[in-house]
């Protein structure tokens, strides 16, 4: 508040009637360059660039730097490991392609192994069956000629006994 009434009472008042305006014809020209004080501020820039440059920049730039090669790396270990990965995926390819054809392999011959001891067992049903057949048909045709033997036996009685009946009737 008083820097504002100084400036007020400065405006309104000439410069060489008040202590103020004395004040203010004692001070250098703000337009005017100070040649010492822009050499030392000049000085003061470039210690203080110096400065942050040795104190900030270079530990910040060493930590960047060990940043991106600490990335670098990893992108390389990365890049192995997927190579790595890659790799063994397509040995695991090769691999399960092969068992599959084994499998495909032992299968068929399973198929195979099989069907051969279903067609033996065929063979020996057929075998088996036809034999059967054929002792049946014998067995049937022994049947047959006892029967037709018991028929002309039973016949040729018959015919005898009706013979005799019809000779005593006569």
């Amino acid at each position: 508040m008083a820097l504002l009434e100084l400036a007020i009472v400065t405006l309104r008042s000439p410069e060489g009637e008040s202590p103020i305006g004395r004040i203010l014809a004692q001070m250098p020209d703000p337009m005017r360059p100070d040649l010492p004080a822009l050499l030392f501020v000049i000085v003061l820039l470039i210690v203080l660039y110096l400065y942050m440059r040795v104190v900030f920049f270079k530990p910040i730039t060493k930590v960047m730097e060990d940043r991106d090669r600490d990335l670098n790396a990893g992108s390389d270990a990365k890049a192995q490991a997927a190579a790595k990965l890659e790799s063994r995926q397509k040995d695991y390819q090769a691999r399960l392609k092969e068992l599959r054809a084994q499998a495909f392999e032992a299968r068929k011959a399973l198929a195979d192994a099989a069907g051969k001891e279903k067609n033996r067992l065929l063979d020996a049903a057929r075998t088996k069956a036809q034999a059967e057949r054929q002792a049946a048909v014998e067995s049937l045709k022994a049947q047959q000629a006892e029967a037709k033997q018991s028929l002309l036996a039973q016949v040729d009685a018959l015919a005898e006994s009706m013979a005799q009946t019809l000779l005593k009737q006569a």
